[in-house]
């Protein structure tokens, strides 16, 4: 096992005063710089540059970004999640690590969609079929990978399948699931 402690200090968010949420700063006893490559391609729709020593991807809303001997996480709600995801991540790592003889690496890979990129393509009527009062709010949710695209009733309607079939191009290609 690569990955066995961590030391886990919670932070408020600096930049946001009144937030409720954390981020999560998680110290590493082990450097697993040598095994980001291996992380990246395993990580769907993560960003990583060898030579850099971080990887960088979007989770349920976290932004998570590893390095040799430390992560982060944001937007956490509190203690006890900040502990699951640690676990979550420490599962990762591990399974990763003992895979890795059969995993080629990823030396340079960047899977990145902004919220204007989805929101052109969705029929922009705000009916809050999604759940969301907003196309870019939607928008904002399907980059966060807190909701699927299809989730966009309107979406699917014939009338937008040309929209629809560039979303998907857009999302499978920055390694989003689409369904």
């Amino acid at each position: 096992m690569l990955v066995e402690k961590f030391h886990l200090n919670l932070v408020n968010i600096e930049c946001m005063p009144t937030s409720t949420k954390f981020n999560a700063i998680i110290d590493l006893e082990t450097d697993i710089g040598d095994l980001l490559p291996y992380l990246a391609t395993e990580i769907r729709g993560c960003t990583y540059f060898h030579g850099t020593n971080e990887l960088n991807y979007m989770e349920r809303g976290h932004i998570i970004a590893i390095r040799p001997k430390q992560i982060t996480v944001t937007a956490l709600q509190d203690e006890a999640e900040a502990r699951q995801v640690c676990e979550e991540l420490k599962r990762m790592i591990n399974g990763v690590h003992e895979r890795r003889d059969s995993i080629t690496p990823t030396w340079r890979k960047q899977a990145r969609v902004d919220p204007l990129s989805v929101y052109r393509e969705l029929p922009q009527t705000n009916c809050g079929e999604c759940g969301e009062p907003t196309c870019m709010a939607f928008a904002a949710r399907v980059v966060s990978r807190e909701m699927s695209a299809s989730y966009c009733g309107p979406l699917l309607l014939q009338e937008y399948e040309s929209n629809r079939e560039r979303l998907w191009g857009v999302l499978e290609q920055a390694e989003y699931d689409v369904e």
